[in-house]
């Protein structure tokens, strides 16, 4: 390894800049290195143990750091690289030997063949699911009857409600193993307090989490996708094997046209990613998900374009769906983006779209030639679209958008929740730029 293989292992700068200052050997000791692995004893605020299993790669290191490879590892991997001369090769104490045997155990049970699989009891299957519905319709009672205070009370001292007010209601109903709505919960605690419109936006919320209320007391009554729609959003996830049996396949040319990647925490990371499909026009959705910096799977990049099929995940509004194959490697876009003409088309196919499946979070869409404008005031920005009509941005930092586009109209790719517009790339230079 190279100190630049080095740095491409750690999880951020400041791990990296960490690592540099504890690779420095005054602050080491038991330094030694074997054809297995290589260790030492890193002194910190504690004396911690660093091991490094050299055949299968791996690391150990019992600092209190979430981050892996944490900067012990690091700065063991640096010195190593920099300067293996001072890293003496001698016999591996009983600390290091302990924890590759314990690997090596690991290793060969992951390689065994899995034990056959047991025939499905069925019966069992249906207990487990029927006791489930019945935990579920409790917390759907019980969430009618706390929205029911909500509005009776009013909405205008939810503003000082610390968090806890709305945790609480969200661990009920996980408990209830309803996590889709203990996740709406948590959504619609965010918002008292978070903008001057926060009362219009809380009970257009409150309105759709009501309706979803509604519907699930209703399920029998409603269609096939929409049962299917709204079992998904209370919590009922599909597997692989229900998605393969249920979902449709689209083959096509797809193009990447823009991606957003959140963290809730340190711990985990979430990227979506929007496709396009050259012939069938089907915009699709992409969840990626990542443990702290490690990579998404998929490996999908703006401005790309490949030849592959998706499955699309059942339901009312197609649009979340699942890579299945790509046939030929990707390159990069050339060409210009089709997209609606005027915000007024835009409303006009989401309205559709939306009448079908009221609870659609967010919609990917393309908008031809429109220009950033600041609201007068200096009340935020907009985009404009070439009728004139203008909606708002949701954008902190407007300059990159506003260095890209030049200040001439542009073809660009965002996310419509329903009130915003957040930016994700433009189509510029007969490609598709990532903001």
């Amino acid at each position: 390894m190279t100190v630049p293989d080095v740095s491409k292992l750690a999880p951020d700068e400041k791990s990296l800049a960490a690592a540099r200052q504890s690779a420095v050997p005054r602050l080491w000791k038991d330094l030694g290195l074997s054809l297995e692995a290589v260790w030492g004893r890193c002194q910190g605020s504690a004396l911690y143990q660093v091991r490094l299993d050299l055949n299968v790669f791996g690391d150990s290191c019992n600092c209190p750091s979430r981050k892996r490879p944490c900067r012990h590892v690091l700065a063991l991997l640096i010195m190593l690289a920099e300067s293996p001369d001072i890293i003496p090769n001698t016999e591996m104490p009983d600390w290091v030997t302990e924890w590759l045997e314990k690997r090596r155990v690991r290793q060969a049970a992951k390689a065994a063949p899995a034990p056959e699989a047991k025939p499905v009891d069925r019966e069992a299957q249906h207990k487990r699911m029927a006791r489930r519905e019945k935990r579920v319709e409790g917390g759907i009672e019980q969430l009618q009857n706390w929205l029911n205070d909500l509005i009776r009370d009013g909405l205008a001292s939810l503003e000082g409600r610390p968090p806890s007010f709305w945790e609480d209601q969200a661990k009920r109903l996980v408990d209830a193993q309803a996590p889709g709505l203990a996740g709406r919960i948590r959504s619609v605690g965010n918002i008292p307090g978070s903008s001057p419109d926060w009362p219009m936006r809380l009970l257009i919320s409150l309105g759709r989490l009501q309706l979803l209320v509604h519907a699930s007391k209703r399920l029998s009554e409603l269609d096939s996708d929409l049962q299917i729609e709204v079992r998904q959003l209370l919590g009922w996830n599909l597997n692989h094997q229900d998605l393969e049996e249920q979902g449709e396949r689209v083959s096509d040319e797809w193009i990447v046209i823009g991606q957003r990647a959140e963290s809730s925490d340190d711990r985990f990371r979430t990227q979506r990613t929007w496709l396009l499909g050259c012939h069938s026009g089907e915009t699709a959705l992409i969840l990626d998900f990542a443990p702290g910096q490690q990579p998404f799977e998929t490996g999908l990049e703006t401005g790309t374009v490949w030849t592959g099929e998706l499955v699309f995940y059942p339901g009312a509004n197609r649009q979340r769906a699942r890579l299945v194959a790509r046939t030929e490697d990707p390159v990069r876009f050339s060409g210009r983006l089709p997209g609606f003409k005027t915000l007024s088309e835009m409303f006009d196919a989401l309205a559709d779209r939306i009448a079908k499946h009221p609870w659609i979070a967010t919609e990917g869409v393309v908008l031809n030639d429109v220009c950033p404008a600041m609201q007068s005031g200096g009340g935020g920005w907009m985009i404009r679209d070439e009728s004139g009509a203008a909606v708002p941005l949701k954008l902190s930092e407007p300059w990159m958008l506003l260095a890209m586009s030049g200040g001439e109209p542009i073809d660009l790719v965002s996310e419509w929740d329903g009130l915003e517009l957040r930016p994700l790339s433009i189509g510029a230079e007969g490609g598709i730029l990532q903001l």
